[in-house]
């Protein structure tokens, strides 16, 4: 049995709730390696090749949102599956799809289904664990999601050398197993089959003050400091690569840094307990200071052994700093049946700053007519993360960036 804080869970629904987060980081992890073949085997045009890698993030945003409604609805379970089946479905899809339409179509039901996943593979661990176990877990879940991302990169990668360049998309029928395993999930605690009756359901939907059990000005305080942060992290995510490119360097360098990024955030959700007890109220400006210092090498150094460097210090401060901010995101949930809702808030601040950066990006480059985007947005978010620093250090006592006792007493 798995302690909890609350009744111990089994070992089956322990599989069953990790064997969904596994998942969730998956839906692009095909499709960016093999944009260059997509060009010359569809001969797409630069427009589709952006709104195949740009629209199903958009996508996400409104069905994480949707997810934090029906986790009030009596029928999770049903939900799961379905969204489940059509994971695997569009996995299928991408298999037997010839043309660039048939790609975009799949891409954005994909991205509806893990708008839907994603909120509730967060609830599982905030409604199962209490306490010091719910951020354990949370660490953990983190790790797991990420785990999935380098196991999934490295199968692409393998793939990705065959002749048929549908092969990368098998990665997505791995949907099979929390399949499998969604029969335990009933046996977590506030899931289940409770929740409202259908008509019930349909009141708590339209009414204007249904959630009064979340303190929304501590809601918003964290969407802004995960979209702040984000932001400045995914930087290296979205542009490390083409400044790679570049540099006249290999693309293995890219596919290597990138995975160095997802391994450092894997790894640094175990030592999350470790390095809220050992910082306590500095955590947020340690972690800053991390993505910072980080962000520096790759911005002011043209060395290739900074770029790992870099990506490695940005992997331990956003994995560190995701499960921290979602488990305290239950703390401004009163009423446990709405941390879903509340998490998923959360998580479209997450979503929306991933879709809107190139944009941004792109925007403030042209205004400013900036020679090279890849070389301005690093930049700009090392000063992003010098204000971060500062920002958190003086509201370090306010409820967004404080870290109460209870994390390491």
């Amino acid at each position: 049995m798995i302690k909890t804080g609350k009744t111990p869970m089994s070992g089956l629904t322990y599989i069953a709730i990790m064997s969904v987060c596994f998942i969730i980081n998956l839906p692009g992890i095909a499709v960016a390696p093999i944009e260059g073949r997509l060009r010359e085997i569809l001969h797409t045009s630069e427009l589709e090749i952006q709104l195949l890698t740009t629209l199903p993030n958009f996508v996400i945003i409104p069905f994480v949102f949707i997810a934090g409604k029906l986790s009030a609805w009596r029928h999770k379970i049903p939900l799961i599956v379905v969204s489940l089946l059509v994971f695997i479905g569009c996995g299928i899809l991408y298999l037997f799809t010839r043309s660039m339409t048939g790609l975009i179509v799949a891409s954005c039901l994909l991205g509806a289904t893990d708008g839907i996943l994603i909120p509730f593979a967060m609830g599982f661990v905030v409604n199962a664990f209490e306490g010091k176990y719910r951020t354990r877990n949370l660490g953990i879940k983190s790790a797991t999601s990420n785990f999935g991302t380098v196991v999934a990169s490295f199968v692409v990668g393998i793939l990705i050398t065959g002749h048929d360049w549908h092969l990368p998309f098998v990665v997505y029928l791995i949907a099979v197993v929390p399949l499998i395993f969604c029969y335990w999930l009933k046996n977590i605690p506030g899931f289940g089959d409770q929740g409202l009756p259908a008509e019930e359901f349909k009141k708590e939907c339209v009414m204007q003050d249904n959630d009064k059990g979340i303190e929304f000005k501590k809601i918003w305080g964290l969407c802004g400091n995960n979209a702040f942060f984000t932001f400045t992290t995914f930087a290296i995510v979205i542009y490390l690569p083409q400044l790679i490119q570049q540099n006249g360097w290999s693309p293995k360098v890219a596919g290597w840094v990138i995975a160095v990024f997802f391994v450092s955030v894997l790894l640094s959700g175990f030592f999350l307990e470790l390095f809220l007890k050992t910082f306590r109220s500095m955590v947020y400006p340690l972690l800053g200071s991390l993505l910072g210092g980080g962000i520096a090498f790759i911005s002011f150094s043209g060395a290739e052994w900074a770029m790992y460097v870099g990506s490695v210090l940005a992997g331990l401060a956003f994995g560190i700093f995701q499960p921290l901010i979602y488990d305290k995101t239950s703390y401004a949930v009163k009423d446990p049946s709405k941390n879903i809702f509340g998490l998923s808030l959360v998580l479209c601040a997450l979503y929306i700053a991933i879709a809107v950066e190139p944009f941004i990006i792109t925007g403030i480059s042209k205004l400013f007519r900036v020679h090279s985007e890849n070389h301005f947005v690093f930049s700009l978010s090392f000063y992003l993360s010098v204000a971060y620093i500062i920002f958190s250090f003086f509201f370090r006592k306010k409820f967004t960036f404080l870290i109460s006792p209870s994390y390491y007493s």
